[in-house]
C-alpha cells in the first residue's frame, strides 16, 4: 500500500516523516509563546499585525498584550503610530493611562515622559533631571492594509511583506477576532483543507461545491513556507501558508463572490489568538456600497442573536449539538471552527495523533517549525524566508 491508502499505517511506521519530532524538540514547545519559549522567538523574528490602524484614535493610548507580554500603543499628534513598554519604570503605573503630549506618552501618574523610541526626555518633579539615563522599551511599527505591525525581535527589522494581489480595482475589508484558543491549533485548522467537508456542512462552501468530493492535497516547501493544493475533480484550490503564522488564500460568499483572504494569526497568551484577516473584496462603485450595507445588516443582525462563544461552550458541554445551530447565521462558519478548536482543549498531547495523508499541509507545517525552533535552541541561524509580491491564488471549484 502507499501513503494515499493506508495513511494510519505509514503514520505508524514514520513519525519523523509525519510529525517532526525530535529529543530536542516537543510539541509543547509550540504552545509557549512567550519571550523566552521557543515558538515565542520564532514568531517574534517576524512583523506581527497588533492593532486595527482606525482603531487607534490620536491622544488615546491602549494597552495591548501580545504573545505573553504587554505593550503601549499610541498615536502621536503627527499621526505617527508608536509602541513602548507597558510601565512606567518611576513607580510602574501603566503607560496606556497616560496622555499623549505631541509625539511623546506623559505618565498619568508623575509626568515623566518618553518619545516613540523608549527615551525618557521630561521628569518634571526632579530637581535636577536624569532623564538621559532612563529608557523603556520600543518597538519599530509599521501600518499595511489598514492594519498597524509591529516587531518585537530586537535589531533590524526584516522588510515587510507587501502582496500584488490587494493592489487592484476593489477594496480592503478588515476584522480581527479574539479567539479562546492556542494559536497552533488555529494555524493548523486554517490550512486543513478536508474540514470543510465535515466541520463546514450546511454552510457557503456546499453551495460552489467544496463539500461534494474529498480533495486531493500536495504540498510543497517554498521560499515563504508553503505552497498547497486541494484538488476536487477538475478543479484545484491553491493556497500560501507564510512561516510562521499568516496565509493567503481564496474565500466565497454569496454577497461577496470570490475575495483573496490574507490572514494572520497572533497570540495573545498561550491559550489565545487573535485572527486579524484582511479581504480584497472585488467590487467597486455602487456595488461596493450595497456590499458594505449587507455587512453592516449581518452586524446588526448578530448584535441580536445568542453570542457565538456561548454557543461554541453549549455544544462542547453537551448541552446541544453543532447541527442544532442555524445554518443561516453570519457567523456559522466561525462557529463550526470554534467548536472545532476549542473541542481540542488548550495542552492535548500532538505526539499521540495519527496523521495520514489527508493532513500532508499540517503535517509539514510542523515540521517547519520544529526544524526552525530546533535551530533556535541550538544556536543556528533559522531560514532566511522571503515573500514574493506577485503570489497568486486558484479559486477551485464553480470559480467561474
Amino acid at each position: 500500500m502507499d501513503d494515499e491508502t493506508a495513511p494510519a499505517r505509514v503514520a505508524k511506521l514514520d513519525p519523523e516523516r509525519f510529525t517532526g519530532i525530535t529529543e530536542r524538540t516537543r510539541y509543547e514547545d509550540f504552545l509557549s509563546v512567550g519571550p523566552a519559549s521557543l515558538a515565542g522567538r520564532l514568531l517574534r523574528m517576524f512583523w506581527q499585525p497588533v492593532f486595527v490602524s482606525e482603531n487607534l484614535k490620536a491622544g488615546r493610548p491602549v494597552r495591548l498584550r501580545i504573545m505573553g507580554e504587554n505593550f503601549t500603543l499610541y498615536r502621536g499628534d503627527s499621526g505617527a503610530a508608536y509602541m513602548v513598554g507597558a510601565i512606567c519604570p518611576h513607580r510602574g503605573l501603566q503607560l496606556s493611562t497616560g496622555r499623549v503630549v505631541g509625539e511623546n506618552i506623559e505618565c498619568f501618574y508623575h509626568g515623566w515622559t518618553f518619545d516613540g523610541r523608549g527615551q525618557c526626555v521630561a521628569q518634571p518633579c526632579e530637581q535636577k533631571s536624569f532623564a538621559h539615563k532612563v529608557t523603556i522599551p520600543h518597538y519599530p511599527v509599521r501600518e499595511y492594509l489598514g492594519l498597524l505591525f509591529a516587531y518585537f525581535g530586537g535589531g533590524d527589522p526584516p522588510e515587510l511583506p507587501v502582496l500584488d494581489v490587494f493592489a487592484g480595482e476593489g477594496f480592503v475589508e478588515l476584522r480581527e477576532e479574539l479567539r479562546p484558543w492556542p494559536v497552533f491549533t488555529q494555524i493548523e485548522n486554517s490550512v486543513d483543507e478536508t474540514h470543510f467537508n465535515f466541520a463546514h456542512r450546511r454552510t457557503k462552501f456546499d453551495d460552489i461545491g467544496m463539500n461534494k468530493a474529498i480533495p486531493v492535497l500536495t504540498c510543497e516547501e517554498t521560499d515563504y513556507g508553503l505552497i498547497r493544493r486541494g484538488q476536487r475533480g477538475d478543479s484545484v484550490r491553491t493556497g500560501h501558508f507564510f512561516m510562521p503564522n499568516w496565509s493567503l488564500s481564496s474565500i466565497y460568499e454569496h454577497k461577496k463572490g470570490w475575495a483573496e483572504h490574507l490572514v494572520w494569526r497572533v497570540p495573545v497568551d498561550d491559550a489565545s489568538h487573535i485572527s486579524f484577516m484582511a479581504d480584497f473584496i472585488y467590487k467597486t462603485g455602487e456595488d461596493a456600497e450595497i456590499y458594505r450595507r449587507g455587512q453592516a445588516a449581518a452586524k446588526e443582525r448578530l448584535a441580536g442573536l445568542v453570542p457565538a462563544m456561548k454557543l461554541v461552550e453549549q455544544v462542547i458541554a453537551g448541552e446541544m449539538h453543532a447541527d442544532d445551530i442555524p445554518a443561516d447565521r453570519p457567523d456559522i462558519v466561525m462557529i463550526q471552527d470554534a467548536i472545532s478548536c476549542v473541542g481540542q482543549g488548550a495542552t492535548r498531547d500532538r505526539e499521540n495523533d495519527i496523521l495520514g495523508a489527508s493532513d500532508r499541509v499540517v503535517s509539514l507545517i510542523r515540521r517547519l517549525w520544529t526544524r526552525e525552533m530546533r535551530a533556535l535552541a541550538e544556536g543556528r541561524p533559522a531560514k532566511r524566508w522571503k515573500t514574493p509580491r506577485d503570489l497568486r491564488t486558484t479559486k477551485g471549484v464553480n470559480s467561474q
